[in-house]
């Protein structure tokens, strides 16, 4: 609810010279809800909805809580936030400080820019790799591993505890090699995390022993997270 709103206020609070480091750790530290999530659905939650259910419909169950979370902090955001650091659309727009732009024609231009579609691309290679993880980390520990539900939970969580320092590192990292070679440093630092992250993805998916599988879990995600940084 929250989180494309804050990656869209920090573009538009920093100067290019910094705004990768301040863009990668205002949503590397909204993307660790997602660790967050799992350790608290998992061995906190889980437990007290299996109570009187079966442990299937208690971990459809316990879902309702994040949603419940989700709904209520989109409202909230709605009702006391601005559009962006000069204020709401509709007061810029009635005082002369923003023109008016068609909603459809701003699509349209962006989409038929090729470069959207190539960052889509690199983007979808790192963010849409951590959804992955975040929806099937669980259960690929649950069934490869034979943990519990509140043990593969646990483990699972650390793939998003690394956004705490790792998606603000490939912030950083873009932002230092952007001041040396403009967007092309950019570029580099980019290619080059999403490389040793599909490296890593292929080294995890052929670990067949749970301490090695962790370690490598954490640094396949330091490199995710980083990408999206870089992003």
């Amino acid at each position: 609810c929250t989180f494309v709103m804050c990656q869209y206020w920090s573009s538009r609070m920093f100067t290019k010279e910094v705004v990768g480091t301040a863009n990668a750790l205002v949503g590397g530290w909204g993307n660790l809800g997602g660790g967050e999530t799992q350790l608290v659905m998992g061995p906190l939650l889980f437990p007290l909805f299996k109570t009187g259910m079966s442990a299937e419909m208690a971990w459809r169950t316990v879902s309702i809580v994040p949603a419940i979370v989700a709904f209520s902090t989109g409202i909230t955001v709605y009702f006391i936030s601005d559009d962006s650091p000069k204020g709401n659309y509709s007061d810029l727009k009635k005082h002369g400080n923003m023109p008016e732009v068609s909603a459809a024609a701003s699509f349209r231009s962006g989409a038929m820019n090729f470069n959207t579609w190539i960052l889509f691309i690199q983007y979808a290679c790192c963010f849409g790799v951590e959804l992955t993880m975040n929806n099937a980390a669980a259960l690929y520990f649950r069934e490869e591993f034979n943990q519990s539900t509140e043990a593969a939970a646990a483990i699972a969580s650390i793939f998003g505890w690394m956004n705490l320092f790792a998606r603000g590192v490939g912030g950083f990292a873009s932002d230092k090699m952007s001041a040396r070679m403009g967007m092309r440093g950019r570029l580099i630092v980019q290619t080059v995390l999403l490389a040793c992250e599909g490296a890593m993805v292929l080294i995890f998916a052929n670990t067949s022993n749970l301490a090695g599988a962790i370690v490598v879990m954490i640094v396949f995600s330091i490199f995710v997270q980083a990408a999206e940084g870089s992003t």
